[in-house]
């Protein structure tokens, strides 16, 4: 159907599937009344609780106005509850009560979220009432009404339920008196068959209506009737079925999401965010095509299948060039590339997390502050003005991970999705996208699944110790319920983020080789068979085919053959750092290297973490590296030039001056293919970095005595009288800059002529300190 005869959804709200009303029910569980207490807020956030005689029955005594609380802290089952329709309870109500008088359900899950139902407490007839609340579907949803936030009754709020009871007490205002009794007779979790509706889907909508390719479309909706758990396919089976322009179909995975409230000038992680509104399901799409594309939604929910009427819409073509997803570059194994052949070329930071707490350390007079969220709000706008197109985020534990032990909200364990950082991961998606940066997104950090440096084993949820089903951290390598738990997580990683233009790669773990009982066990067999598995489904379950990598310490010495060679991994990534003393020139020697071994596996070799050792260094050494490391970069075949630590650093010493020239000198400046040279200029401290071609040549000169000195605060050496000879050139004309490599000035422009090929060209230098940058080009022939 043409786009402009669509109506806003109208007609699929008369579709879906209806069934019989049925009045089967099953108890499936009749809950303690032994445990329950009463419990006295003696202030917002502190409560005194009191044990209740264990009876048959429980008799509770009432005294209005006024409010009287009871808790059952232990709610039973978890299972059951999810399994269970409706909450079941009965009271014995006394005579005389006044019309005031309110009866308050209430629930607390493990998020410490509030939801109560509250009602007139009136004596029926017989004086037993009957209460029969949902807790499962849309009619849930509507029948509990949150306090202090504004998340509804959802299908995870039976999962993580901490505690449930009542309370009487008396309406806002109200002065009428009683003393009594009321009694609890029962309480019980009970199924009935799942009633009649007349739409499985409501609500669905999509943005935007008209996307352009390489621009994220995004279907929501939601459900009458809720999977017993949403993170797994066995439930929750729901998939977008799209037929392309051209005729293909594919398959993209719906996934759960909740929305939150977002107040960036709340730096705690834990409270920058606010529940808000009801549960969906999200469908999310690039289209790469122009073109109308044709969109059915299939379900299977908890074994019931249902299926939506087609609905369409049309990809315009993009205001810019699309160029497609990131690849790597198959001509010129070094590089990166986009779909569409264009050069992708990086300059970035490793921005893991918003904090770390090593840099306290190194710099304890730093005015950066821990900003949490907020961080990427101020620096992502930054980085677009000086060129940054690069960041890596980590999904940590302290970070963005979606499984953990319960230590903060929405943490629940294995196969339990964090809402709270999902919906941060969104956001930096968002900001990214807006500000033409690439996310290399981790899965793993090393400290998760490792007992040697950063050990986080103690406090994961596989941890047999923590309730999980890991014997050892080694286990996650073979274990086959492991592996059953990460492939859950990499469906719904890939269905909520894959969509986005702005995704660079997935990257496996950071510093695999930390991982295990040992710093060698990386060697062992299991970990390059769990790559090659788990690699492989990454490919199979990404419709946009992002590249996946893993990461090793220190350098690429600690790169693995095994591993390395993978035809899984696409690329492969490293630190940059020295042994403690080692020293700047260590680390120019490192990134020069490092390049050679990136031939050795015929793949692109990307430092993602550089600056000092990996116990910092001093202060003038980590200032004078974020130059020596781009630029060295930029010399030796780096498709994404070398990723700075310590961005903490470049905001405190204001140092983006640095991305800015870097970024100004290699603009427009295909790299590929161009011979790579390194001499001493005169034998003396000028180091000489060249790369050129029959038409083309660009050399970069640093002062080694400045740059390599371990005093820290030596002043920079002027240097005068100083040429360069070119004699490799072809006939022509050529432009002539010469550049302050540390501002991206150009300092002098000329043009010079060569008449006949591989004629000697003298390009005189002006007096500099520190750097230099030269760039010839040949002017084109009218």
């Amino acid at each position: 159907m043409p786009a402009p005869y669509l109506r806003p959804f109208f007609f699929l709200l008369m579709l879906m599937l209806s069934s019989p009303i049925s009045s089967a029910r099953e108890q499936l569980a009749s809950l303690s009344l032994a445990g329950w207490q009463k419990r006295i807020w003696e202030s917002p956030d502190k409560a005194v609780s009191t044990p209740l005689a264990p009876a048959e029955t429980l008799s509770i005594p009432v005294e209005l106005p006024g409010r009287q609380e009871f808790v059952q802290p232990d709610p039973g089952a978890f299972a059951l509850w999810q399994q269970a329709t409706h909450l079941q309870m009965e009271f014995r109500v006394p005579e005389g009560l006044p019309e005031s008088a309110r009866l308050v359900i209430f629930t607390r899950d493990k998020d410490f979220l509030w939801r109560q139902n509250r009602r007139p407490l009136v004596r029926p007839p017989g004086g037993i009432l009957q209460l029969r609340l949902p807790i499962r579907n849309r009619e849930a949803e509507q029948a509990w009404e949150g306090k202090g936030h504004q998340r509804p009754w959802n299908p995870l709020s039976p999962k993580i339920l901490l505690e449930y009871g009542f309370a009487i007490e008396s309406e806002t205002g109200a002065t009428e008196t009683f003393s009594g009794q009321i009694e609890l007779l029962s309480a019980a979790l009970w199924k009935y068959a799942q009633a009649g509706t007349r739409h499985e889907v409501y609500d669905l909508a999509f943005r935007p209506r008209q996307p352009r390719i390489g621009q994220r479309i995004e279907f929501s909706f939601r459900l009458s009737n809720w999977p017993l758990n949403p993170f797994q396919q066995e439930s929750a089976d729901i998939q977008a079925e799209i037929t392309l322009p051209n005729g293909q179909k594919e398959l993209i995975r719906a996934f759960y999401h909740e929305d939150f409230l977002y107040d960036s000038s709340q730096w705690d992680k834990t409270r920058c965010l606010s529940p808000a509104g009801s549960p969906q399901w999200k469908i999310r799409f690039c289209p790469r095509l122009e073109g109308t594309h044709s969109v059915r939604i299939l379900g299977c929910v908890d074994k019931r299948k249902w299926s939506l009427p087609p609905l369409e819409f049309r990809a315009r073509g993009n205001i810019r060039p699309w160029h497609g997803f990131v690849r790597t570059d198959p001509k010129h194994r070094a590089y990166l590339q986009f779909e569409d052949e264009t050069p992708f070329w990086g300059l970035g930071v490793n921005v893991r997390s918003p904090f770390d707490q090593r840099y306290q350390q190194v710099a304890p007079y730093s005015t950066w502050q821990d900003m949490g969220l907020a961080a990427y709000d101020h620096l992502f706008p930054k980085y677009r003005q000086h060129g940054i197109n690069v960041v890596e985020v980590w999904m940590s534990s302290w970070w963005l991970a979606l499984e953990w032990i319960h230590d903060a909200p929405g943490f629940h364990g294995v196969g339990h999705f964090n809402q709270y950082r999902a919906w941060m991961l969104d956001h930096i998606l968002r900001l990214a996208e807006e500000n033409d940066i690439y996310l290399i997104l981790v899965l793993n950090n090393h400290g998760k699944f490792g007992t040697t440096y950063d050990t986080e084993w103690a406090r994961n949820p596989y941890n047999k110790a923590n309730g999980g089903f890991l014997e050892n951290c080694e286990d996650y390598y073979t274990s086959e319920e492991a592996k059953a738990a990460f492939r859950a997580t990499a469906d719904y990683i890939v269905a909520r983020w894959g969509a986005s233009p702005n995704l660079l790669s997935w990257k496996l773990f950071t510093e695999v080789d930390l991982t295990g009982p040992s710093i060698e066990f990386y060697h062992h067999p299991s970990v390059a068979a769990w790559h090659a598995e788990m690699g492989s489904y990454l490919k199979k379950i990404d419709p946009y085919k992002h590249p996946v990598t893993t990461h090793w310490m220190l350098g690429y010495h600690r790169i693995n053959d095994a591993i390395a060679n993978l035809p899984e991994l696409d690329f492969l990534s490293t630190d940059a750092y020295y042994n403690p003393g080692g020293g700047t020139e260590a680390l120019v020697n490192m990134l020069k290297t490092g390049v050679l071994y990136g031939q050795k596996w015929n793949k692109p070799l990307v430092i993602t973490e550089y600056g000092g050792s990996s116990y910092a260094d001093n202060m003038g050494n980590l200032m004078k590296q974020v130059e020596i490391g781009l630029w060295t970069g930029l010399f030796n075949e780096a498709g994404i030039l070398p990723m700075y630590w310590w961005f903490a650093l470049l905001e405190d010493k204001n140092l983006y001056h640095h991305f800015d020239a870097v970024n100004r000198f290699a603009s427009n400046e295909d790299r590929r293919g161009l011979e790579r040279n390194e001499y001493r200029l005169d034998n003396g401290p000028l180091s000489v970095n060249e790369m050129r071609s029959p038409e083309r040549y660009y050399a970069w000169l640093f002062d080694t005595e400045y740059y390599f000195t371990e005093q820290e605060n030596r002043p920079p050496a002027l240097h005068s009288d100083k040429k360069l000879m070119v004699d490799h050139l072809q006939p022509g004309s050529y432009a002539l800059e010469i550049w302050n490599s540390r501002s991206g000035e150009i300092l002098h422009r000329e043009n010079r002529v060569i008449s006949e090929a591989k004629t000697p060209l003298s390009i005189p230098l002006p007096e500099f300190r520190q750097s230099l940058a030269v760039k010839l080009k040949r002017i084109p022939e009218e």
